[in-house]
C-alpha cells in the first residue's frame, strides 16, 4: 500500500467538483452580507466554511472509494476500462483496505455534517441525509443510482442546489432567489463532468450490464447533451449577474472549446474530456464569484 495507489483511489483531480459549489456557496454568502443590511445575523464564520469543506469533500472522497469498491465487485472495473487504472484492478490496494477508508471518510463527512446541523438549523439534517443516502447508493444497493442512469441526476442535485442552498442556509439561516441560477449553473456542469465519463466508459459499462444515461442516448446523443449542459450553465450563470460579467465572459471560449472536442474524442482521449470539464466548473465558478463580489 503506497502513497500513490491511496492518492489514486481518492481521486485528488475530481474534488474541484466539490470544491467549485462550495466555494461559490460561501461567496454568494459575502455577497449577501455586503449588499444588505442584516448583519445582525452575524458576519461571515469562516469555522463553518472550513467544516462545509471537509464535509463535502470527505463525503465526495467516500463515493470515490465506494465506487471504486462496488465497480470491482461487480465486474465493471477490468484490466480493459479505458479510464485511469483502478487500485482494486492492479492490485494496488485490498478490497479490506478500500471499504475500511470508504467507512472512515463516510464517518467524518457525516460528523462534520452532525456539526453544522446542531449550528444551524434541524431541517438541515433532510439535506445530509440525503447526501448521505446518495453516497450509499450512488454505486451499491439493491437500485444503484450509476447503474440505472441517474448518475448525472445525483451529481447535479448535490453539487448544484444542495451545495450552494445548503452552504448558504448554514451561515445567514435563510434562502434567496439569486441562489437559484448559480445553484442550476454549477449542477449542469457537475452532471456534464459524469457524462463525460460514462460517455467514455459506454461498451464497458454495457458489457456489465451497467445501464447510464449515456448508454442509454448513444455515444452521439451523450456529445450533444454534453454541449447543452455547458451552454445553459453559462446562460444561467450570467443570468446571476445584475451587471455586465467582468470576468466569465473567458468561460464562452472555454464552452466552445470543450463542446469541439467532445464531438471529436473518443476512447481514452475522454480522460483529457473529464479533466477539462472539471477545471472549467473551477474556472467557472471562481470567476463567476468575482463577477458576483463587483456586482
Amino acid at each position: 500500500m503506497t502513497i500513490a495507489s491511496w492518492l489514486a483511489a481518492i481521486r485528488p483531480k475530481t474534488l474541484v467538483i466539490s470544491l467549485a459549489p462550495i466555494l461559490l456557496s460561501q461567496v454568494l454568502v459575502l455577497q449577501e452580507i455586503c449588499q444588505t443590511s442584516r448583519l445582525g445575523q452575524g458576519l461571515f464564520n469562516i469555522s463553518l466554511a472550513a467544516l462545509i469543506l471537509v464535509c463535502g469533500l470527505c463525503l465526495q472522497v467516500a463515493v470515490n472509494l465506494a465506487n471504486d469498491y462496488y465497480d470491482f465487485k461487480s465486474g465493471v472495473d477490468t484490466a480493459n476500462r479505458l479510464g485511469p487504472d483502478r487500485v482494486l484492478v492492479n492490485g494496488g490496494l485490498s478490497e479490506a483496505a478500500i471499504h475500511k477508508a470508504y467507512l472512515l471518510f463516510l464517518a467524518v463527512g457525516i460528523l462534520a455534517g452532525l456539526f453544522l446541523v446542531l449550528h444551524s438549523h434541524a431541517y438541515l439534517s433532510l439535506i445530509g441525509i440525503i447526501c448521505v443516502l446518495a453516497v450509499m447508493t450512488y454505486s451499491a444497493g439493491p437500485l444503484p443510482l450509476a447503474y440505472n442512469g441517474l448518475g448525472e441526476l445525483a451529481v447535479f442535485v448535490v453539487f448544484g442546489p444542495i451545495a450552494i442552498l445548503g452552504g448558504f442556509y448554514v451561515q445567514l439561516g435563510y434562502l434567496t432567489t439569486d441562489l437559484i441560477s448559480p445553484a442550476l449553473s454549477m449542477g449542469l456542469l457537475a452532471a456534464a463532468v459524469m457524462l463525460v465519463n460514462n460517455t467514455r466508459d459506454i461498451s464497458t459499462d454495457l458489457q456489465a450490464n451497467k445501464k447510464t444515461l449515456a448508454a442509454y442516448l448513444g455515444a452521439r446523443g451523450s456529445r450533444y447533451l454534453y454541449g447543452l449542459l455547458l451552454f445553459m450553465a453559462v446562460v444561467l450563470g450570467a443570468m446571476s449577474l445584475h451587471q455586465p460579467p467582468r470576468f466569465s465572459y473567458i468561460l464562452l471560449p472555454a464552452v466552445f472549446l470543450l463542446m469541439w472536442f467532445m464531438l471529436r474524442r473518443e476512447g481514452q482521449e475522454l480522460n483529457r474530456q473529464l479533466a477539462q470539464t472539471a477545471m472549467l466548473m473551477l474556472l467557472f465558478s471562481t470567476t463567476l464569484s468575482m463577477d458576483l463580489l463587483l456586482d
